[in-house]
Order: C-alpha cells, then sequence, then structure tokens
C-alpha cells in the first residue's frame, strides 16, 4: 500500500514548483471542546477554510506578484496516492520572503472537496 509522499499544487490548473513538505488542512467543520464543573463534556461547531501551504522554488519563470495577487481562483492539491483536494473561491493568503531561492506560500479558500 503506498501513502502520500508527495504532492502537486496547482493554481487554476497551473503547477507550481514546490519542494517536498507541502501541506493541506482541508477545512469544513471544526468542533471545539470543553467541560463544564460537573465534568459534562460539550462542544460548539464552527465552519473553517481550507489552507494549502507549500515552498515555491524561484526560477527565472516565477511570477512572484502574480502569486501574491492570485484570488478568486481554484486550487488543487494532487497526491502522488491519486487523491486530489479541490478548493474553490481561493486565495493567497500570504507570501514570504524570497530567501536561497525559494519562497512560503499560503493558499485558503473553501472547504476542500475530494
Amino acid at each position: 500500500m503506498q501513502v502520500s509522499g508527495r504532492a502537486t499544487i496547482k493554481l487554476d490548473s497551473d503547477a507550481l514548483r514546490t519542494k517536498p513538505g507541502s501541506s493541506l488542512q482541508i477545512g469544513g467543520i471544526v468542533r471545539e471542546f470543553d467541560v463544564t464543573d460537573q465534568l459534562q463534556s460539550y462542544f460548539r461547531e464552527r465552519g473553517s477554510v481550507a489552507v494549502i501551504k507549500g515552498t515555491v522554488v524561484h526560477a527565472s519563470d516565477t511570477e512572484l506578484i502574480k502569486l501574491r495577487d492570485w484570488k478568486n481562483g481554484t486550487c488543487t492539491f494532487e497526491t502522488d496516492t491519486g487523491r486530489v483536494y479541490t478548493i474553490a473561491n481561493a486565495a493567497t493568503a500570504s507570501i514570504g520572503d524570497l530567501s536561497g531561492g525559494e519562497v512560503e506560500l499560503t493558499i485558503m479558500g473553501d472547504p476542500a472537496d475530494e
């Protein structure tokens, strides 16, 4: 059985050149638990966005301004096991410093669909 080891991040079908270690938080319903003085647990639900983080390798064709300004798109996170997670209404949440030929990128959007 193969487990996920590599991932490809695509912004509107354009694949990013990323380093190993990209991550996906699928978003959706989050349950926050607490306990009463009588030791009875309870929870409340809230929604959360999907979050994709990756390290983009900067090359002569990497457009940092375009990455920074990307919004209202579809982002996919494709694993090497064949699982594909799609995030609609996605946008760049943050882009880090360009250093050593690499830049950290965070994309957020609707909870992921599979």
